[in-house]
């Protein structure tokens, strides 16, 4: 079998190594048809294909300076007195070199002026002239999807200007891969996706390991990034609405047959954001839907990004709120307190399919609060080399209070007996209420005949539980490697993709249970009293209330570390060659829930899941990146959990080799 794989995978890069030669070979012998400060332009995406023709067709170079230039002009990013100044007051003898040097400040620096002579008044002509930098590689950037970064006015090179005064910009990117792996999840929930969970989550794996390959094409972002600036006005308007195809598989007449290859678009981002200041301090709120600020700051730099590590340590999530900050600059270190109300979730494990697709879940915002996160960020260069990104150094914590309602009595309707329904019943809703199957004799209740459990609580009766999280996350870039690493400590962390995806458990505390009750998202919630005798289905409380268990959170802890090697930059690389984009990274990613939490039946036994992780990157251009990815996954049982059957044997640990390759096409 593992020949086979081997075999497999020798055959696949074979075979885009017959793709990449020759198109590489035939780049390295052609020359560059423009100047280089076009193919800068064209890299950055400020010219477009037609427009660096339209340069390049010029009868001479000074003339295709002009042409750059008045492009320049039409976009915006020199102004009209510019262009005049640079070719009505410049002798025509250095034209080109001039041009040039103005065109590059213009662009890149164009607060930028020099202090005018005495006598002198300041105008267009006093702009400096900035000779362009020698091509560089540059370091590994850690992933930054939450940066303090200040957005500046007009600081968007935009794809669309609307009437409006708002500049748009389109972002995003194409992945196909195809993944080997040598074990699945198991079961028939999980048995056949194609991206990592912890093992055993499903359970049964079958009379072997359950090994698959399978080919992605439904990884495809597409992003709009907007900005407005009012005239007249101090504020800075920025947005974003991002989405993917990574959602379900569509359930239609018209798709069922080919469902695996019709999955579904899908929200990812959506958020409008203000930027002022505060005297001279920036201050920022912004509303909508954004990667939480708990844990999210710091995130591995996985190939696989469906999931990006679910229950492996990566901790993070995507939530609506409102969140505002202030930026504390001392030097180049800069501080930014944030915080942010946001949706409060439970993740809750029991809700059907049906409540799913009906409000996806219920009981935090039956909580009546929201949920509170703040972080603070430290960013301070750690290099001043060349190319390298500050350091940060991130703390965040969230708290919430999820709420579990029971009504009084289970409805007598649970399914339809006959399709289609007449009722408005749905027949996936959980049968809610309290169980009737034991006769309790209680105080309130006749010493005879006893009572049943909805009987001590007539109204119905709501729980709740606390849902605490902390983190502390470290990104250290220098010009040879980076490091990134994140460690977290909490309970409940089900909605953010930790603690082995486990939530809560009913604790008696001691107390012996008289009977269960159903939940409105589905949770079977048990009730007792101290000191109980049972004989038959009677329990007798001498003299004790009956009373609700303590929803209890499970527990856990974990995170990862990484370390990203730019070795085209640590061979020293041409900057301009075909050998300027080689990138390692290497990751190992825990998540764990505490043992005495989740034994069976309290949680789904899973104890711990390590994920081991090398990611060669080949980066051909800014438009075409190719990546092979190598995993190590095992998942352990916690003690005092049953066994799972792995490959038809029961097992407390499972192991799984995943590979996978693809080129991502970004835009």
């Amino acid at each position: 079998m593992k020949s086979r794989v081997v075999g497999w995978w020798l055959f696949l890069l074979l075979s885009c190594a017959v793709l990449i030669i020759p198109v590489a070979a035939q780049q390295a012998s052609q020359k560059p048809a423009s100047s280089p400060l076009v193919q800068l332009l064209q890299a950055k995406g400020i010219l477009n294909a037609e427009e660096v023709a339209e340069v390049s067709q010029a009868s001479s170079p000074s003339e295709a300076d002009k042409r750059l230039a008045q492009l320049l002009v039409d976009k915006g990013l020199i102004s009209e007195q510019e262009y005049k100044a640079t070719y009505t007051n410049t002798a025509v003898s250095t034209a080109t070199e001039f041009s040039t040097a103005r065109l590059m400040n213009a662009v890149y620096s164009p607060q930028t002026v020099s202090q005018p002579q005495a006598g002198q008044q300041p105008g267009p002509t006093q702009a400096t002239t900035k000779a362009p930098e020698a091509p560089f590689i540059p370091a590994v950037v850690p992933v930054r999807v939450l940066p303090i970064d200040v957005p500046k006015q007009s600081g968007m090179i935009p794809d669309i200007k609307l009437g409006s005064g708002a500049n748009m910009k389109i972002y995003g990117f194409y992945k196909a891969t195809a993944v080997s792996e040598t074990a699945s999840s198991g079961g028939p929930t999980f048995g056949s996706q194609d991206w990592p969970l912890p093992l055993l989550i499903g359970g049964d794996t079958g009379p072997t390991s359950d090994p698959q390959v399978h080919l992605k094409a439904r990884s495809f972002r597409i992003g709009l990034q907007s900005e407005w600036v009012p005239k007249g006005s101090d504020f800075t308007v920025t947005g974003r609405v991002e989405g993917d195809f990574e959602g379900d598989y569509t359930d239609v007449n018209n798709r069922n047959i080919s469902s695996v290859r019709s999955n579904q678009f899908s929200l990812r981002l959506a958020w409008v954001r203000l930027d002022h200041k505060l005297g001279t301090l920036p201050w920022f709120a912004e509303f909508g839907q954004d990667w939480s600020i708990l844990a999210s700051s710091t995130l591995p730099s996985l190939f696989e990004t469906t999931g990006l590590g679910v229950g492996m340590g990566s901790l993070y999530e995507r939530v609506p709120q409102f969140r505002t900050g202030i930026q504390f600059p001392a030097g180049e270190l800069k501080i930014q307190p944030e915080f942010a109300i946001v949706l409060p979730v439970a993740s809750s494990a029991g809700l059907t399919a049906d409540q799913r697709l009906r409000f996806g879940d219920r009981a935090g915002a039956e909580s009546n609060q929201p949920g509170l996160e703040a972080r603070i960020v430290f960013q301070f260069p750690l290099s001043h080399a060349k190319g390298v990104p500050p350091a940060q150094l991130i703390f965040s914590g969230h708290h919430a209070r999820i709420n579990e309602i029971i009504p009084n009595a289970k409805a007598g309707l649970t399914t339809c007996p006959v399709l289609p329904c007449t009722l408005f019943t749905a027949p996936n809703v959980p049968n809610i209420g309290f169980t009737q199957v034991n006769n309790i004799i209680a105080p309130g209740c006749a010493a005879v005949a006893g009572c049943k459990l909805d009987t001590f609580f007539p109204r119905g009766i709501q729980v709740d539980n606390p849902q605490n999280i902390y983190t502390g996350e470290i990104q250290l870039p220098t010009p040879w490697v980076t490091l990134v690493a994140k460690f977290y400590r909490g309970n409940d962390l089900r909605f953010f993709f930790g603690g082995q995806l486990n939530d809560v458990f009913s604790n008696l505390h001691g107390l012996t249970s008289v009977g269960t009750g159903t939940s409105f998202s589905g949770r079977a919630i048990s009730f007792g009293c101290a000191r109980a005798t049972i004989v038959g289905t009677t329990v007798t409380c001498p003299g004790t209330p009956v009373l609700p268990a303590i929803l209890q959170p499970i527990g856990g802890s974990g995170g990862f570390a990484e370390l990203s090697f730019p070795l085209s930059r640590i061979f020293h690389a041409d900057p301009a060659g075909l050998n300027s984009g080689w990138v390692l990274h290497i990751e190992y990613s825990t998540d764990r829930a505490n043992y005495g939490d989740v034994a069976q039946p309290k949680g789904n036994g899973l104890g711990r899941t390590d994920l081991d992780t090398a990611s060669l990157t080949y980066r051909l251009n800014r438009w075409v990146t190719f990546v092979h990815e190598s995993s190590y996954i095992v998942t352990r049982i916690a003690s005092g959990s049953t066994p799972i059957k792995f490959a038809g044997i029961p097992t407390r640990q499972a192991h799984n080799w995943r590979n996978e390759f693809g080129p991502v096409f970004t835009f």
